[in-house]
């Protein structure tokens, strides 16, 4: 009997033992948390016999007494439903500095630019000076044959003076110009100036003594001339070179501030006498001649100018008279030549090269 109890107290002690190895073999598997070793209930009649103290509960990361080794076990999971999880910050990225737009380019404006002096010639040297707002300014030589090229062309500083030699190659011509252009931004909004360098002149005008330059006037032609005052107009003969002129006192256009002219050259063509058609009222005047012929128009070169000039106020009558034309160049098919023609009693008549008269005046010079 002894014996059997015996054996009963080794069985409960072995199941102790196999309790608490599956314990530890749980916990190194990752258990979530401490197992306790339960004993076998004894049986009732050997448990008053049962002196082994059971051993205390080992968690994981616990030692056991008398354990060959450490025995070390994962940390207890944390339940999700028990355990919230925590927000973490994530790093915002540094908003960047908005982008500063470019400064506006500023407006290409030239506030001066002139030459001293405005007269000068081939060989001698001018002065430009001026003063501009914009990026860029250049500076170029110009006349209106090919004397100069891009490659004479310079960058310049927005405002400053500098010296140009007029070349000797430029003998023979009129005048030189001196192109200032200034550029601002990307689409090259530009501003231009130009300054005119004119060249002395040989000679003056007949009617004034002033110097002249660029432009300059011809040798005058001095012929006798033929003139008569019409109630709305004048004509003119001059013997040489044998022309006519009709100076109507109507506009080239409206409100313009030069009259009609028409030039009639010799020799006339004759188709008709009129004249006997033709009776002036009291105190007026029928032109007679070569004024007669073109009035009534009884030339081919006239359509007759009696309704437009009226009746003339005197006879005709001679005079000593002169002719000067300035030495513009043609251009575009056409010539850009200004005349003068003295008329009676000293007053001079310009003819201007797009047609039309006016009386200059005294104090006037071309």
């Amino acid at each position: 009997m002894l014996q059997n109890r015996m054996w009963m107290v080794v069985a409960a002690l072995v199941v102790l033992g196999l309790a608490l190895s599956a314990c530890q073999s749980t916990g190194d598997l990752g258990a979530t948390g401490p197992v306790p070793a339960t004993a076998k209930p004894a049986d009732p009649e050997t448990a008053p016999l049962a002196t082994a103290t059971v051993a205390p509960t080992v968690g994981p990361g616990t030692q056991p007494a008398g354990a060959p080794g450490p025995i070390a076990g994962p940390p207890p999971a944390t339940s999700p439903a028990s355990h919230p999880p925590t927000a973490t910050s994530r790093p915002q990225p540094t908003a960047s500095p908005p982008d500063t737009p470019p400064p506006a380019p500023v407006p290409a404006e030239i506030l001066a630019f002139g030459v001293t002096p405005p007269e000068a010639g081939p060989g001698d040297t001018v002065t430009l000076t001026w003063e501009a707002r914009g990026e860029r300014a250049i500076l170029c030589p110009t006349a209106r044959f090919v004397l100069f090229s891009e490659a004479d062309c310079r960058p310049v500083a927005l405002s400053g003076t500098t010296t140009f030699a007029i070349p000797p190659e430029a003998a023979g011509f009129q005048s030189i110009e001196l192109v200032l252009r200034v550029e601002s931004g990307a689409a090259a909004q530009a501003a231009t100036a130009r300054a005119r360098v004119a060249f002395p002149c040989d000679r003056a005008w007949f009617f004034s003594g002033a110097p002249q330059a660029g432009i300059c006037p011809r040798a005058p032609l001095t012929s006798y001339a033929a003139a008569q005052l019409f109630e709305q107009g004048m004509m003119i003969w001059l013997e040489d070179p044998g022309r006519y002129y009709v100076l109507l006192e109507s506009p080239v256009l409206p409100g313009a501030d030069r009259k009609r002219v028409e030039v009639i050259n010799d020799p006339l063509e004759i188709l008709e006498d009129t004249a006997s058609a033709f009776e002036p009222p009291g105190g007026l005047y029928a032109p007679v001649s070569g004024f007669g012929l073109v009035w009534r128009g009884d030339v081919r070169q006239s359509p007759g100018y009696h309704r437009e000039l009226g009746w003339a106020l005197a006879p005709e009558f001679g005079y000593e008279a002169a002719l000067q034309c300035d030495d513009a160049l043609p251009s575009g098919g056409r010539s850009w030549q200004t005349c003068y023609l003295q008329g009676p009693a000293g007053r001079v008549i310009e003819l201007h090269p797009l047609g039309g008269w006016r009386l200059l005046e005294a104090s006037e010079t071309p």
